[in-house]
């Protein structure tokens, strides 16, 4: 195994030179040296939080496929989480070209860019999105409001759920509670007649502890950290949203390295984002089964319940969206439907 992971490295470095050199030769014939001849290029990395947590898993697979991919020409360099940089300020200290690249939440850049939580909706998987365009144009909106370029989106295949106190057999549950909230799903709550409460995840389960919220919203991925099980015993089925996180890179560290370089980046980053896709949901039931020993239940919505409920929140959204910036809205709106 050692051996044949060896000879596909050696071959890709060879392909990747190959490539490199004709870019090299037409250069040169224009009168340009080659940018790739200063040596092994770097990119310094931060994510938004801890690296060691389930939301640093990305920057492994990454930076794997950039070196396997250049033959060691690109290197990812990881500077740091949370403790460097604010989990908010992440996506403005690449824009500002502080670092290169980040790890980051969509909701996290939405006060930049209002439609970046589109990319929660629907079902499709990122294959799709890019087959559609939506990722393209989405792309697009993010460089031309936030001075920022969507390399890939790491993680994904997973929804979001209220995770509860009490069981909830309907909807009706959440009428008169306060459960934990983000944006991104406050007007969710509303709408079942429940109060989100703003907090911090570090915050949410001295919240559910102390009587504060009665549950939480999170996404699949990441429950049992906190162990928020030991404070709420029921998850609400079917999820909502798709967990999509989101890697970016400054638009000028990016043009910087040579062509070659470059589409060795954004192919590494295709492959990574496969690759996290598949952690991602390969971790998200292995949290389920660990809550499930710890007494956790899954209630599942009536049919009928389940399908306004999840309509609901695709409604929500939208129309959250449109009402921040219509323009972009209803040019992204037709692309996501169109890949689910």
């Amino acid at each position: 195994m050692t051996e044949q992971k060896t000879t596909t490295r050696k071959s890709n470095r060879r392909q990747f030179m190959k490539t490199a050199g004709l870019t090299a030769g037409a250069l040169f014939l224009a009168g340009r040296a080659p940018a790739y001849s200063a040596g092994t290029r770097k990119l310094r990395y931060i994510a938004f939080v801890n690296r060691e947590s389930v939301w640093g898993k990305p920057y492994d697979f990454l930076a794997q496929e950039v070196d396997s991919m250049s033959g060691g020409e690109l290197k990812i360099e990881y500077a740091g989480g949370g403790e460097v940089v604010s989990a908010f300020d992440a996506p403005e200290t690449i824009a500002n070209g502080v670092f290169d690249m980040c790890h980051t939440a969509n909701s996290y850049f939405a006060g930049r860019m209002p439609s970046s939580i589109s990319l929660a909706s629907g079902q499709a998987s990122v294959e799709s999105l890019y087959a559609s365009g939506a990722l393209a144009a989405y792309d697009e909106i993010l460089q031309a409001q936030h001075g920022l370029k969507l390399l890939g989106v790491p993680l994904s295949g997973v929804g979001y759920i209220f995770q509860v106190a009490g069981k909830p057999e309907n909807l009706t549950y959440y009428k008169g509670k306060k459960i934990r909230s983000i944006p991104l799903y406050d007007a969710i709550l509303e709408e079942l007649g429940a109060t989100p409460v703003t907090t911090s995840p570090a915050e949410a389960y001295t919240s559910m502890e102390r009587g504060i919220v009665a549950g939480l919203g999170w996404p699949e991925l990441g429950l049992t950290d906190f162990k928020f099980y030991e404070q709420a015993k029921y998850v609400m089925a079917p999820s909502f949203y798709q967990l999509r996180t989101a890697t970016l890179i400054n638009p000028n560290s990016f043009a910087s390295l040579p062509e070659p370089l470059q589409q060795v980046l954004l192919d590494a980053s295709k492959s990574a984002d496969l690759i996290g896709a598949t952690w991602t949901k390969e971790k998200r039931d292995a949290e389920y089964a660990e809550m499930a020993e710890n007494g956790v239940e899954i209630v599942t919505l009536a049919d009928a319940q389940a399908q306004q409920f999840v309509q609901m929140t695709e409604d929500k959204l939208w129309s959250r969206i449109v009402e921040l910036d219509a323009e972009a809205g209803n040019r992204l709106k037709p692309l996501f439907d169109k890949a689910a």
